[in-house]
């Protein structure tokens, strides 16, 4: 997987990444646990991801992050008029 967008940390070391799926072509998330707990990667799907339980800051990083992209894309995106 290429291409990854590092949206969250944590102090311990986790880090998340937003990518594409090289199989699939769908968006996921890559966690990263920290090198002193073995470094174990996951990778799942965004909506998935963003409906796991229990809620932390990565969640929220990933949400403001979407938003963003929803914001610019609609601004590229030129309105037809009616």
């Amino acid at each position: 997987m290429e291409n990854l967008r590092e949206f969250a940390s944590s102090t311990n070391g986790d880090r998340w990444f937003l990518g594409i799926d090289d199989v699939t072509n769908r968006e996921v998330v890559v966690h990263r646990g920290n090198p002193s707990s073995g470094g174990h990667e996951t990778t799942t799907l965004v909506t998935s991801f963003l409906n796991q339980r229990p809620f932390g800051p990565e969640h929220k990083a990933l949400d403001s992050l979407l938003a963003d992209r929803r914001a610019i894309e609609s601004e590229e995106t030129p309105t037809n008029p009616v």
